[in-house]
């Protein structure tokens, strides 16, 4: 819903033909480099974290490991959204909304980086199923809400379109910092994760008998 801002505000704001619009997304991409150069730094932390001969109790926590960079993203998606929306004006050069998109682009690869890791390390052999279930709710919501961003944009306006998706995206952007401090509570009522947990303790008593 927020990028189909783009063509109302570039053409219908900027006077962009086709072609210079589709330049306007080159700040996602920027972002999105920029977002890997900090994945890849966070990952190198926890290597080194790991290495160390005892490594602290929050590495044990699969929040504390992905978590953190969605806890990062999630004041950037709020940022870019507001910062597009009352900046797409005529009296503004375009070059400034334009900018948003480099938050955006860091946002939104970190969010998804970060959260489809902590479904893999927190549901193990059951991650498959739960990455489907994601992607379908994921896929589900784009099929349908798209179809309300044009009476949206209509309605509201631009500023005020993008500063309710701004609104949503600080709602939603809680969830991590909620999973940061709660999620192992929230896994322990996972009949999945209790499955697991239940896997795991039956192979470390397996493993004992055998030393024994």
């Amino acid at each position: 819903m927020f990028l189909q801002a783009y063509p109302i505000i570039y053409t219908g704001v900027y006077g962009f033909t086709p072609g210079e619009r589709g330049l306007a997304f080159l700040g996602i991409g920027i972002g999105s480099i920029l977002a890997f150069v900090i994945y890849l730094a966070w990952d190198h932390y926890l290597a080194r974290v790991g290495a160390r001969p005892t490594p602290p109790a929050w590495y044990h926590q699969e929040e504390y490991r992905r978590v953190p960079l969605a806890c990062l993203a999630a004041p950037l998606l709020v940022l870019s959204m507001f910062w597009l929306g009352w900046t797409a004006r005529p009296s503004i050069h375009w070059l400034v909304p334009m900018a948003a998109a480099i938050p955006f682009g860091i946002a939104y690869l970190l969010v998804f980086m970060a959260l489809l890791n902590y479904i893999v390390d927190a549901y193990e052999i059951f991650s498959a199923s739960a990455m489907a279930a994601a992607s379908c709710s994921r896929s589900v919501l784009a099929v349908a809400l798209p179809f309300a961003t044009g009476p949206m944009y209509d309605a509201l306006g631009i500023a005020w379109a993008c500063s309710l998706l701004g609104f949503v995206g600080l709602l939603l952007g809680v969830i991590p910092f909620m999973f940061l401090r709660y999620g192992a509570a929230i896994r322990k009522n996972s009949k999945f994760c209790q499955e697991l947990a239940a896997k795991k303790e039956a192979q470390a008593q397996a493993q004992g008998t055998k030393g024994g």
